[in-house]
């Protein structure tokens, strides 16, 4: 039976289908290992090493209680995703896991798994050589540092010898720093793009053509401003996939559009080269006194454009809110019903979601603010007549658990770019 076993879930499944690309490319041998959704076959396989990904909210699931019976047999637990890389120590510590991966782990798992081997599947001095990690030895905390990849795309999206596929992440990193966003903080503040061979040579595997881009108009960009030739050079070479009887969803999930960016001749693109007619943006507030405390860097005037034109354009807008967010007035929420209002009636489409304190960014210390009975009306009403979507509600509770969680262990995180200072 394989030593080492990836526990793969519904939410960390694109996560692990990249990483197995890269553990591929460099030489491992899949076949080492148990990758499955299925923690019963885990258990009955007892591996040596378990290797996890997960977000901070996922802590609250299933995850606690596999941790215990895996210790029980004796495996080494490895952590990655957000939560181990901005709360190194309440992994280790709190919820039992052995190794925290910190950072890019295209190269790090790669030498974690190879090390492992070579020293009995146990924590030792060794691991101290390989940067992204995060442990106890001797009883003392060590961090080797944050593990960065400048070119990603030395990876392949996912594997050849195992047949998994996720949408394939095209861009990583984002420069506008939105405080609430965990992204830019791990992934760093430039973009950094896939060649587009590389994506027309992957995409073959998909029937439908989805990619992972914090803003699928900034290919080929730094991030910050539109490149339209390199982004119609991509749309135009999928072209021929289309044709095979592929379709192409772009700007859509699992990525969207910052407002800024929906202008006539980037619709027209989609127009031409894509099959979805829906479109993902962020709005996030209706006030630009909120927007600029978030640190959007776009305006409420951007937003209602980009509906307008998609609108023209023959799109429908999906646009995301954010609820509750810190130091949020009454009047700051009155303006974000009335845009969602002003959507709505253009044929717009609205998603909201309660602010979350996340763990590794600038707001993770802030409160979320209360919601106006105003406010609370609205999206009870909305909803019931299905014209919001959004878990807006189920958020409200995880809101609380998240406060409380960083408020009992919160640590100053690491980023990509050094320490994150809170602006709370």
């Amino acid at each position: 039976m394989p030593e080492i076993a990836i526990r793969m879930t519904k939410r960390n499944h694109n996560a692990f289908v990249h990483l197995l690309g890269a553990l591929e490319s460099q030489g491992f041998d899949l076949e080492k290992l148990l990758i499955t959704k299925d923690f019963k076959e885990i258990l009955k396989a007892k591996p040596k090493v378990v290797l996890y990904s997960f977000f901070t909210e996922e802590i609250w699931g299933p995850l606690l209680g596999e941790v215990r019976l895996l210790k029980e047999r004796g495996a080494l637990l490895v952590a990655g995703g957000y939560h181990a890389i901005a709360m190194p120590k309440h992994t280790l510590n709190r919820l039992g896991f052995d190794i925290a991966v910190i950072g890019e782990g295209e190269e790090v798992i790669y030498q974690l798994l190879t090390a492992l081997e070579g020293t009995g599947y146990r924590v030792t001095p060794d691991l101290m050589k390989i940067k992204g990690l995060a442990f106890y030895l001797n009883g003392k905390f060590v961090f080797t540092g944050f593990a960065k990849v400048d070119d990603f795309s030395r990876f392949p999206p996912y594997p050849e010898s195992v047949r998994l596929i996720s949408p394939i992440e095209i861009s990583r990193g984002c420069p506008f720093r939105c405080y609430y966003c965990q992204t830019p903080y791990i992934k760093g503040f430039r973009m950094r793009h896939r060649p587009i061979d590389q994506i027309v040579k992957y995409s073959r595997r998909m029937k439908d053509m989805r990619y992972i881009t914090p803003n699928a108009f900034a290919y080929g960009s730094p991030g910050a401003i539109l490149k339209l030739n390199k982004l119609e050079a991509l749309l135009k070479a999928l072209q021929p996939l289309r044709k095979e009887g592929r379709r192409l969803f772009y700007g859509t999930f699992p990525s969207e559009v910052r407002p800024e960016f929906v202008l006539p001749e980037t619709l027209e693109l989609l127009i031409d080269y894509a099959d979805n007619r829906r479109l993902a943006i962020g709005a996030q507030s209706g006030d630009d006194v909120m927007l600029k405390a978030m640190h959007r860097l776009h305006r409420v005037e951007h937003v209602k454009q980009a509906v307008e034109y998609m609108i023209e354009y023959g799109f429908e807008p999906v646009v995301d809110f954010i609820v509750g967010l810190p130091n949020e007035s009454e009047e700051s929420q009155r303006k974000s019903i009335e845009l969602m209002k002003w959507i709505m009636r253009k044929g717009g489409k609205v998603r909201a979601h309660y602010f979350m304190p996340l763990p590794g960014t600038p707001w993770a210390l802030c409160k979320p603010s209360p919601l106006s009975e105003e406010m609370k009306r609205f999206l009870g009403r909305m909803a019931a007549k299905g014209k919001i979507e959004g878990s807006w509600g189920k958020q409200i509770e995880l809101s609380r658990k998240l406060q409380k969680l960083i408020e009992e262990f919160y640590e100053e995180p690491m980023s990509y770019h050094g320490r994150i200072t809170s602006v709370c």
